[in-house]
């Protein structure tokens, strides 16, 4: 029978240590390798069934006008019902061309539906909402003597009495915003100092 020397057994150990060593670093390595590979799947599969995309609601202004509704129309709309029932119908928000649930409220306050259709508007907008309002491109005239002023540097001109000054453009805490004739620059004028052109000529006439 050989005789084990302790050489050998010392190189036996050694071998043994090295074997478990190995078969241990295998089975961390294998465990490792598969979490990981099972976040991945995971990562994976959520971004690619639930992306996230923020998609704004599409609005417009076409008829039926409804919440969610917002442009010119919605704007006249607001107008006549603050021309028929005072600003205190809006009073949160005021003429924004935006429908919402104030707009809702104010359609209920006035036996109205909640959703507008063009015979709807026509008849509450064109027959008594837009008297007395100036709209986009009206020309317009004094009623009084009064005072303009240039948007850009704030210069202030007199103006008599039943001058037409020019095309709104636009208005804005009670002010009409305008274009004379033949010139590209904005001025300003009080809106309680002018008229629509047209509704003007139709008092007179």
């Amino acid at each position: 029978m050989e005789k084990v020397t302790p050489n050998k057994k010392r190189k036996v150990i050694l071998i043994g240590l090295g074997v478990l060593g190995t078969g241990v670093a295998g089975f961390l390595g294998w465990n490792y390798w598969k979490k990981k590979k099972a976040n991945q799947e995971e990562d994976t599969t959520s971004f690619t069934e639930t992306p996230s995309v923020n998609t704004a609601p599409v609005k417009n202004d076409s008829f039926p006008l409804k919440r969610g509704s917002k442009g010119n129309k919605v704007t006249q709309l607001q107008n006549a019902l603050v021309k028929k029932f005072g600003a205190s119908i809006l009073p949160k928000y005021g003429v924004d061309g935006m429908f919402g649930k104030e707009v809702e409220a104010a359609l209920v306050r006035a036996k109205l539906p909640t959703s507008i259709n063009e015979s709807i508007y026509n008849t509450f907008v064109g027959g008594s909402g837009f008297a007395g309002i100036i709209k986009h491109g009206d020309e317009i005239i004094t009623i009084q003597d009064c005072e303009i002023f240039k948007s850009k540097n704030n210069a202030k001109l007199k103006m008599p009495k039943q001058m037409v000054l020019g095309e709104k453009e636009f208005s804005c805490l009670g002010w009409v915003y305008f274009t004379p004739k033949k010139s590209t620059e904005i001025f300003r004028v009080r809106k309680e100092n002018v008229k629509s052109l047209n509704e003007f000529k139709n008092e007179k006439s």
